[in-house]
């Protein structure tokens, strides 16, 4: 939002948008279920939200970095949805509703606007990606998408900030571990992709974009 204000406006933005302190990995944002007072746009890390399913299952609705907003469905029913959970060391910026008003008036509103474009255009993409059937191909998707989001941020697309665990992952994707690890160790042999404990370096990007934009038979 800063960019687009004057530096008398970033005086008051700072009166109504809060930073949160440092979470660690697995402490919660906020539950299922929670009052929704609050947007939150991520500061920095990585963090998962998860929704349980009817017969008590946990599934990963999706990851946001930094720079995208949280809690959007809150606003809807004045509850939050699903849950929200860092994935390591993570701060947000909390944007109360009530501040909307004053915000807009501030001149942030194509600021709000973008981050809610922005957020739409990811959700959109990952539903594409997760209608197709081959496994290959939504990894791929995944990577890509990341590649994408990590572009926007300034970093390098071919580094990847992975802190999520494969078992997320695969819950994420629709697939079991053991899918997603062979595919992993297939690109990692064939030297499209390296990975350590939380990166996952693109190698070959061309090949891998190839595989994302494959539609299955």
């Amino acid at each position: 939002m800063a960019r687009d204000l004057s530096d008398a406006a970033l005086g008051v933005l700072g009166e109504v948008v809060f930073t949160s302190a440092p979470m660690d990995r697995g402490e919660y944002l906020y539950r299922a279920g929670d009052p929704a007072p609050a947007w939150f746009v991520v500061r920095s890390g990585v963090y998962k939200t998860i929704n349980d399913t009817a017969d008590g299952e946990e599934y990963v609705t999706g990851f946001y970095y930094p720079g995208e907003i949280l809690g959007l469905e809150g606003a809807a029913s004045g509850c939050y949805e699903e849950s929200a959970v860092a994935l390591g060391s993570a701060t947000v910026c909390a944007v109360v509703l009530d501040s909307l008003p004053r915000i807009w008036v501030l001149g942030a509103d194509r600021s709000i606007l973008r981050l809610i474009a922005q957020h739409e255009r990811n959700e959109k993409a990952l539903r594409i990606n997760m209608s197709q059937s081959r496994a290959d191909v939504r990894i791929a998707g995944f990577l890509t998408l990341l590649m994408e989001r990590t572009e926007r941020l300034g970093f390098d697309p071919t580094c990847l900030a992975m802190p999520m665990s494969r078992t997320d992952l695969a819950n994420h994707l629709g697939l079991t571990l053991e899918c997603v690890s062979r595919v992993l160790s297939k690109w990692r042999k064939a030297g499209v992709i390296d990975t350590d404990r939380n990166t996952v370096r693109i190698l070959r990007p061309d090949e891998l974009s190839t595989t994302a934009y494959h539609l299955a038979a």
